[in-house]
């Protein structure tokens, strides 16, 4: 299977290699058709090079099984590379440099928010490791003695705390599953998924609406994982929520990221499934990581592309030709759900309100690091 069209920055003197087909870079953005048939050669430019393969995997994310733990973990061991092999005098040195290797992650796919989130964290994690060293030493080489393994002890420990996020969410299913709740989702979410079986191993009956999510119908692989873990599940279609909604007791939903509002970047169909939740009283709980938290608005400038979109061709067949050429088809990836149609957010710190998300963005990040060009 091919896989869509995706975007790698720049590397000077980088050679990409299509089976006997030698192309030199030479525009600022080479597309390229399949990830897994391209080689990339780099000379004397090994640094660059991982940055490259990591952002043109990361750009794959969608069309492959890796999930979004997945790629925060390999940023997170991207950074601690670069951090480790970055000789500094000043902790603003090393900011500049990690962000500007940071941007070429990024520069993959600017809308990949999971990536521009870990590289912001990691930023965070400096000053704040700077800071605490440059209280308890008197002279600057003493702190640049301990700085660095500081900082990557302490980016080992957020690496950590990210492999954990799942099943602390999952920890917390007791207290939101009851018995005999009816409860619907949409699509797959990994981490909604363990919520669910958690809540079933502690002996919980309850049962699961999975709407199937067309065209991608991830649901289906959703329903066939709970019904294997003996969860009373049903697959319905998104035309059938509005006449289910009604007898469900709660709406719980994965999302891509949350928006630094409490907005949230979800699977396309979340927002209309919201909307009827909002319209019934039936509670939206959404279960998410806090690394997927965003410093980003929805509408921030810089922002490049909020959304992605998927081939067409899944929702219009190309037997259909007389039609396709009067019409244009979009079939975007996700949807925007405002947060005044999110109840709560189950993460790996707990469950919070969507009114506290303008408390986390400020303890998580830094606004100077926001501000730079790091998703330009």
């Amino acid at each position: 299977m091919d896989y869509p069209p995706i975007h790698v920055p720049k590397v000077l003197g980088a050679t990409y290699i299509h089976q006997n087909y030698v192309v030199q870079t030479s525009i600022d953005v080479l597309k390229i058709i399949s990830c897994r048939r391209w080689q990339l050669a780099v000379h004397d430019q090994q640094d660059d090079r991982t940055i490259v393969q990591h952002a043109c995997r990361m750009t794959s994310k969608l069309y492959t099984s890796q999930g979004s733990c997945d790629v925060a973990i390999k940023t997170v061991n991207l950074l601690i590379r670069i951090i480790s092999q970055t000789k500094f005098s000043s902790e603003k040195d090393l900011i500049r440099h990690v962000a500007a290797e940071g941007s070429k992650i990024q520069a993959g796919d600017p809308s990949e928010n999971i990536i521009g989130n870990i590289i912001f964290r990691v930023l965070k994690i400096i000053r704040d490791e700077w800071r605490e060293i440059s209280q308890a030493n008197d002279t600057e080489a003493q702190i640049s003695h301990t700085l660095k393994a500081s900082i990557i002890e302490a980016v080992s420990e957020f690496k950590t705390e990210i492999e954990g996020c799942v099943d602390n969410i999952a920890a917390l299913a007791p207290n939101y599953i009851n018995e005999n709740d009816v409860v619907l989702t949409i699509g797959r979410s990994r981490t909604v998924e363990a919520l669910f079986k958690h809540a079933a191993s502690k002996g919980i009956k309850f049962q699961v609406l999975v709407s199937e999510c067309a065209p991608f119908y991830k649901g289906h692989e959703m329903a066939k994982n709970l019904a294997q873990a003996k969860i009373n599940t049903t697959l319905i279609t998104e035309c059938q929520i509005g006449i289910v909604m009604p007898r469900v007791n709660k709406v719980v939903i994965g999302t891509h990221s949350i928006m630094a509002n409490g907005g949230l970047k979800a699977v396309t169909g979340t927002n209309i499934l919201s909307v009827l939740a909002k319209e019934t009283n039936k509670p939206v709980i959404v279960c998410s990581s806090m690394y997927k938290l965003s410093p980003l608005f929805h509408s921030t400038p810089k922002h490049a592309s909020f959304n992605k979109f998927a081939t067409p061709s899944e929702i219009l067949d190309y037997e259909d030709a007389e039609l396709l050429s009067k019409v244009e088809v979009m079939a975007p990836i996700f949807d925007y759900v405002p947060p005044h149609l999110v109840y709560m957010i189950l993460s790996n710190n707990g469950a919070q309100p969507v009114s506290y998300v303008y408390r986390l963005v400020k303890d998580f990040y830094h606004p100077d690091d926001v501000e730079q060009p790091t998703n330009s």
